[in-house]
């Protein structure tokens, strides 16, 4: 992540004391955000999905992919500093470098979520539970049509994600 660092040098900087939301969830702003120090968690939905405390860390990189708006929350979880990138949705397409760093960082997500799903999928093979269904759960979602994607719950007694 160090070469992220290097990329986002020149950037302006903010500083975010804990406790402060960075990013909050279905709120678009088109920045991106890259960590310099601290830590922050991610929240969606109101369900901590994980901490980032790595320098170099992508914070917002999904929305500024896609275009969209966040699909998470990002909370300082002690006082932070951060790179901010204006006009992400641009500068991801202008910028070759920031692209292939977050395409990276995003392949090597979907790396550890997929041997994940093999995992689970070899643990309760023979159970016959749904768990046993991650063979099929992991073939839909790699053949998957990116436009067919559309994000939320499929379930009507569930909130959209």
């Amino acid at each position: 992540m160090g070469d992220v660092l290097a990329l986002c040098r020149d950037l302006p900087e903010v500083r975010v004391a804990k406790g402060e939301v960075l990013i909050e969830e279905a709120v678009r702003t088109d920045r991106l955000y890259v960590l310099k120090a601290g830590a922050f968690e991610v929240v969606r939905n109101d369900v901590r999905v994980t901490v980032v405390n790595e320098p170099g860390a992508f914070l917002g990189e999904i929305a500024a992919v896609l275009g969209t708006a966040p699909t998470a929350s990002v909370v300082a979880t002690r006082d932070s500093t951060v790179h901010v990138i204006h006009d992400a949705s641009a500068s991801v397409r202008a910028h070759p470098e920031l692209t292939f760093a977050i395409a990276e960082l995003l392949a090597r997500r979907l790396t550890a979520v997929t041997a994940y799903l093999v995992d689970i999928k070899r643990q309760y093979a023979d159970s016959n539970s749904h768990l046993a269904l991650m063979d099929q759960v992991l073939g839909n979602l790699v053949a998957m049509h990116p436009s067919t994607i559309k994000p939320g719950s499929e379930r009507a007694d569930v909130p959209d994600y």
